[in-house]
């Protein structure tokens, strides 16, 4: 998939550093049939029911098809850490109608083609320091503002949409919107060498066991957005690519609908929990007394 090669040096941080040409995505420019078949996709926060099910359903497929969910026939998959009231969902929609160049027939879509959802620090911690919580910490240490991308899905129908490079743009704007410094996130084995090459992301440790992956390994990954702005900008500028991701990523206006998104209601929180599954056991009494702390913070009661 990757065509990598080796090319002049250029200037980063008042180093002298190789540029690695990266040939690995092609986006279409402006205009093009390629450009019109994207516009087919658009971006939001998930805050109604039925798009949350949709997008915690496409989770469960996709883990259970990768060997990271044991199929235990839930059929939908989230975390405690999906519960904290800044926790963001975020999901992409086909729409038919922008497909087939009759915007005029727009309507909202009920086809989740892609879902993945940022979990800001708390009290609660973040998933992943289950593994790395000493790389973590260090990150908060340093002054880092950190939060942990989880639960990626894609419908792999629509791969030719380029859903995950777009689903990062977003990670990317949102996070730097919430004065995020550094994203986080686990990482399967097989797809590893892709968050490094293609998304800019370093990794925190080696692979190791995951309760949350079932029987996969993982291995710790990290985004300084800062850094990852400037390593982008020395590979791309001034140089022709098929895919300038640090345009793409970082300077490009983004298409979804505007807002930073709402906590959860209290009937969204006792459908999930209590109605849909029966979640709400699996919480211990700490977890609990940091869900209502941290919904009480934003002014809001949480139901249990």
């Amino acid at each position: 998939m990757a065509i990598t090669e080796k090319v002049p040096l250029t200037e980063l941080n008042g180093k002298t550093v190789p540029v690695e040409r990266r040939k690995e995505v092609r986006i279409a420019k402006d205009g093009g049939d390629g450009e019109q078949s994207a516009r087919a996709v658009t971006y939001k926060i998930a805050v109604k029911k039925e798009e949350i099910e949709r997008a915690f359903t496409l989770v469960w497929d996709n883990y259970v098809e990768a060997g990271l969910q044991q199929d235990d026939h839930q059929g939908i998959r989230f975390t405690k850490y999906h519960f904290l009231p800044e926790t963001r969902i975020f999901i992409a929609n086909f729409h038919e109608e922008l497909e087939a160049k009759t915007p005029q027939n727009f309507r909202d879509s009920d086809k989740v083609v892609g879902t993945v959802s940022i979990v800001f620090d708390s009290p609660m911690g973040l998933p992943m320091e289950e593994f790395c919580g000493d790389q973590i910490e260090k990150i908060r240490a340093e002054g880092g503002k950190v939060a942990e991308v989880t639960a990626f899905a894609l419908n792999p129908e629509y791969t030719k949409y380029k859903v995950f490079l777009h689903m990062f743009k977003l990670l990317f704007q949102f996070a730097e919107l919430k004065g995020v410094t550094d994203l986080c996130c686990s990482v399967a084995e097989r797809h590893c060498r892709f968050y490094q090459k293609i998304c800019l992301f370093e990794p925190l440790g080696e692979l190791v066991p995951y309760s949350a992956a079932y029987i996969r390994k993982v291995q710790g990954h990290r985004l300084n957005i800062s850094k990852a702005n400037e390593k982008a900008q020395a590979f791309y500028s001034g140089r022709e690519f098929d895919a300038d991701l640090h345009r793409f990523f970082f300077t490009e206006n983004y298409n979804r609908k505007k807002g930073e998104g709402r906590p959860l209601s209290n009937e969204l929180l006792h459908y999930f929990l209590a109605e849909r599954t029966d979640y709400i056991h699996s919480l211990d009494e700490k977890d609990l007394l940091l869900l209502r702390d941290e919904y009480e913070r934003v002014g809001q009661a949480f139901p249990f």
